[in-house]
């Protein structure tokens, strides 16, 4: 007769299935700081039992990440103010020069901080859907940049892995700016470029100088399909409001 059913044994096969008795996750997160190329080669290569799926580990770093910044939902949208306005206030300065005295400084500045406020809440609302769009934007561009001898869905495994840490160092890093200066938060962008450079130079056996060009050719890749896809939207948003005015 098989086991009943309990709380007990419900939990160990939850905790086996995501984290596996013989620690697949800690081992894929050690691994991943440690040696990425060894690991991203071998579960490429198809030794793949001993690390957690990079789906998996992607869902579980993401999840971490909505479930922290909403229990400090407040702090996250008063942080994510903090620190952009530095950029603000430059962009009312230049705005102020261009206009004059017609340029009403002030307002602009409150209206940028409602609009800042209003989308970082959207972000934490549907933070999970961001990044299951993200995902795919970042393997297309990756796959551009670097190119063989991966296809598109090896990289996606790829971006999966990095990615997934990247959820991990930015929660981390927001708990600890919470504590002490809403600055040290700009160190996760830091750390996404940093571990990007340094996942992919690994893997393919880049030089420091290759790495560099590498990451400033996607970053300028990712920035300009930004723009193109904020340019669309605001043309169709256009377009509708057109039509159906």
């Amino acid at each position: 007769m098989n086991d009943r059913i309990t709380i007990k044994n419900i939990s160990a096969d939850a905790f086996q299935n995501i984290f596996g008795w013989d620690n697949r996750f800690f081992l894929t997160f050690r691994k991943l700081i440690t040696a990425p190329q060894i690991l991203i080669g071998e579960y490429l290569n198809g030794t793949r039992k001993k690390y957690i799926n990079p789906f998996t580990f992607l869902g579980i770093g993401s999840a971490i990440a909505i479930f922290v910044f909403n229990f400090f939902a407040d702090d996250f949208l008063a942080l994510q103010v903090d620190s952009n306005k530095q950029t603000i206030e430059m962009t009312s300065k230049i705005m102020s020069s261009r206009f004059g005295s017609d340029f009403d400084v002030e307002s602009f500045k409150k209206d940028q901080l409602k609009l800042i406020t209003k989308m970082n809440t959207l972000t934490l609302k549907y933070f999970n859907i961001l990044v299951l769009l993200l995902i795919p934007i970042y393997t297309f561009i990756a796959k551009l940049v670097y190119r063989k001898p991966y296809n598109y869905a090896e990289h996606l495994v790829i971006n999966s892995f990095i990615q997934g840490i990247t959820f991990w160092a930015m929660t981390f890093i927001f708990v600890i700016s919470i504590y002490t200066s809403p600055t040290i938060y700009l160190l996760s962008i830091f750390f996404s470029i940093f571990f990007y450079t340094y996942a992919y130079g690994k893997l393919y056996n880049l030089t420091i100088a290759e790495s560099i060009l590498k990451i400033f050719l996607f970053i300028a890749i990712l920035l300009g399909t930004i723009i193109a896809l904020f340019i669309l939207s605001f043309v169709f948003g256009y377009i509708f409001a057109a039509l159906f005015s």
